[in-house]
């Protein structure tokens, strides 16, 4: 089976958006994904032309989701249509059956997010062991195992497929994303060995070619991913990941920049967390960048940490500044800001204490601002890095939708489901990055105090920053190509008790309360602006490139 689309379902992206607004912000993250299907559905019973575009979405979505029966569903009416090999039909009629009621369902959201990740895979491997059950908790089930990082869960998933006949084919499809999330993408492209290309064909070609990617083979990687791109147009994310590859971001010489550069930290009684990230740090290529530490009220082996890695640095690139309390991440953010008076033409990097950084981030990071001059902040793709977790996209870009009733500011998660497939590792302007990693114009933190305190000791200080210059006709710009690796989980998730989750509470009231709903209507309407525009000039710019395989 081929994954060719029908020339009706390959329109210009320009076309989709009367009726899929939010279509240039991607595929990515389980709401956008089920949001841009049911509105395709309801357009294409008026809109006969947009119909092969409906079912071609259908067919993707059951690939990239399998264990979800909705999409399932979806998907076998579709298949009838593009004429899908009976075998993948009755793959999906079975994906589609809903599963019985359990008498203990009802406790399931309770050990879903309770503090005893054991309890509640112990009541999912019980459903998974009833044969009438196990259809409805299959996806819940692999959802689990990737968030909370149990990969012997996920393949437990894999065994109740194998287990139904009617099933068995879509196992190979659970255990290739399991290596992926887990082994690495070595891993990966052994188990897609077994996957059965007639049933997952986008998904084999998709993961494919971001295996090969990662692993140094990047001109294979790009003839794959063209050769799907060419069958499935319609599709923003891969016009944005295939233009990455086939274009790719020129880097930044360092050495050549037109004013300082800087690297920040602040730490807190990390010290071992703090050691691997300066380690990886003075691995990568920083040109003539100081580097600066700032010990957040500490009392742990953090100086010994610093003095080590002073001899790695060299004479006068690397200082470290200790404070007598822990004055918060905003006011941290500040202070190294201020200690080092960047100019507008300076660049300064903000990292992490616990993260793992690529060789090449900085010149990446570097390279976007200086191909973007509309941009004064870049950051990177957060990837998920702590022992035993699963490799998931922590962050990507930060997209708006506009505002409602609850909030005046509403960030888009863009990203997942499921591991790493590639398809956040694009190049695109867009209202914010990550503060996992970033780099900065040195205008954009010079004077005063770009990070709003109001926000200690943590949270959302990034974002508001980032939103002031959006609304200001400023912007960021998404370098995903640069995988950043994060131990702790990046942003509201890592809210794992009542304090926490009522810190973050108000930190969210705050960052409503600092914008006005109004005002960020029009931004959030810029935002999809820019974003339609990107995906117009990258789609067109492709359709006239030679690519591999043409």
């Amino acid at each position: 089976m081929t994954h060719r689309a029908t020339p009706s379902a390959t329109p210009p992206p320009d076309a989709l958006r009367p009726v899929a607004p939010l279509w240039a912000f991607g595929l990515e993250g389980g709401w956008l994904s089920r949001h841009l299907a049911a509105g395709l559905a309801a357009a294409a019973g008026d809109a006969p032309r947009l119909a092969g575009i409906r079912d071609a979405l259908a067919a993707w979505n059951v690939e990239r989701q399998p264990l979800h029966p909705a999409f399932a569903a979806a998907a076998l009416a579709a298949g009838r249509r593009l004429g899908d090999p009976p075998a993948r039909r009755a793959m999906c009629a079975a994906l589609a059956r809903p599963g019985a009621p359990r008498p203990a369902d009802a406790a399931w959201p309770a050990l879903r997010d309770g503090p005893d990740p054991d309890a509640a895979q112990a009541f999912l491997a019980a459903a998974l062991a009833d044969p009438a059950a196990a259809p409805a908790w299959r996806g819940r089930a692999f959802d689990f195992a990737l968030a909370k990082g149990r990969p012997r869960l996920a393949r437990a998933v894999a065994a109740s497929l194998a287990a139904d006949a009617s099933l068995a084919p879509v196992a190979p499809r659970i255990l290739a994303e399991a290596a992926l999330a887990w082994d690495g993408p070595a891993a990966g492209l052994t188990a897609l060995a077994d996957l059965d290309r007639e049933r997952f064909p986008r998904f084999h070609a998709l993961a494919a070619s971001h295996c090969l990617a990662e692993t140094g083979r990047r001109d294979e990687a790009t003839a794959i991913l063209a050769d799907l791109w060419r069958g499935q147009r319609w599709h923003p994310g891969l016009t944005l990941r295939l233009h990455a590859l086939a274009r790719p971001l020129p880097p930044a010489d360092l050495d050549a920049l037109p004013g300082r550069l800087f690297v920040f930290l602040y730490t807190c009684n990390r010290a071992a967390l703090l050691e691997a990230t300066l380690d990886s740090l003075a691995a990568a290529r920083l040109g003539p960048a100081v580097v600066t530490v700032l010990d957040n009220g500490g009392h742990d082996d953090t100086p010994a940490v610093c003095r080590r890695a002073a001899d790695r640095f060299g004479p006068g690139r690397f200082r470290v500044l200790r404070l007598p309390v822990n004055i918060g991440a905003p006011a941290a953010r500040n202070w190294l800001a201020a200690a080092h008076g960047p100019g507008p033409e300076d660049l300064a990097a903000y990292v992490d204490d616990d993260v793992r950084l690529p060789p090449d981030w900085l010149e990446v990071l570097a390279g976007a601002l200086a191909a973007d001059p509309a941009a004064d902040a870049a950051g990177a793709r957060i990837v998920a890095a702590a022992p035993g977790a699963a490799r998931l996209v922590q962050s990507a870009d930060v997209r708006l939708l506009a505002p409602d009733a609850a909030h005046a500011v509403r960030p888009l998660i863009n990203h997942g489901p499921g591991p790493d497939l590639g398809l956040l590792a694009t190049v695109r302007p867009c209202a914010s990055v990550s503060g996992c990693c970033h780099l900065l114009r040195g205008r954009a933190i010079a004077g005063g105090a770009p990070f709003d305190v109001r926000f200690s000791p943590s949270q959302f200080d990034d974002l508001a920053r980032d939103l002031h210059g959006f609304l200001a006709g400023r912007r960021a710009v998404y370098a995903g190509v640069c995988a950043v690796a994060h131990h702790q989980h990046a942003g509201p998730a890592q809210a794992r008790d009542r304090a926490a989750v009522g810190q973050l509470a108000g930190a969210r009231a705050k960052l409503d309360g600092l914008f006005d709903p109004a005002r960020m209507a029009v931004v959030a309407r810029r935002d999809l602006d820019t974003a339609w525009e990107e995906l117009s000039d990258k789609w067109r710019d492709l359709r006239e490139t030679r690519l591999p395989g043409t």
